[in-house]
């Protein structure tokens, strides 16, 4: 099981707590970020997310460069670095949040997302995945992992055995 700090997102936008709204969406749009830490005085205390502005910003009905990012922050649970990949996807599951501040000590070196955790999903996962979805006969539609729009087929040797999976649309195999 691979470690958090094989997985995780080491540049991460980060916005002062007294920052505005406004100024934090901005960084968000600049960096193509769906989420900021929020620092006060140089340390982490808080993240500012696409999910924390829809929830906690617009039931405040004012407008963006009125309100801290500080007021609308969601809390930032920490996961160490060299926790496993398994042990942050429970902490994410178990608190309903999308991300985890990935520390070193007491020190933030990046976030681990719902997103990264998939990413880290073994090619022989994705397989195993395939294989039990597709016992017993029924023919699931399972979308190709790399292009995101071709269903993937499977290639079925002598005897019934499943050699590869294909998608017929980019020839990606599995």
């Amino acid at each position: 099981m691979p470690k958090v700090r094989e997985v995780m997102t080491e540049d991460v936008p980060q916005v002062d707590a007294g920052a505005s709204v406004l100024e934090a969406a901005k960084l968000m749009n600049e960096r193509k970020a769906n989420g900021t830490i929020v620092l006060q005085e140089g340390k982490p205390i808080g993240m500012l997310t696409d999910r924390a502005l829809l929830r906690r910003f617009m039931k405040l009905n004012k407008r963006p460069e009125e309100v801290t990012v500080k007021q609308v922050m969601a809390p930032l649970l920490k996961i160490s670095a060299d926790a496993s990949v398994k042990d942050a996807a429970k902490k994410i599951t178990e608190n309903g949040v999308t991300r985890l501040g990935v520390f070193e000590k007491d020190k933030l070196v990046g976030w681990v997302t719902i997103t990264d955790i998939a990413r880290a999903s073994s090619k022989q996962g994705i397989i195993d995945s395939l294989h039990r979805q597709n016992q017993g006969g029924t023919e699931d539609e399972l979308l190709c992992p790399a292009c995101n729009s071709g269903v993937m087929k499977k290639v079925v040797g002598s005897g019934g055995v499943i050699l590869r999976w294909e998608c017929p649309n980019c020839m990606h195999e599995e």
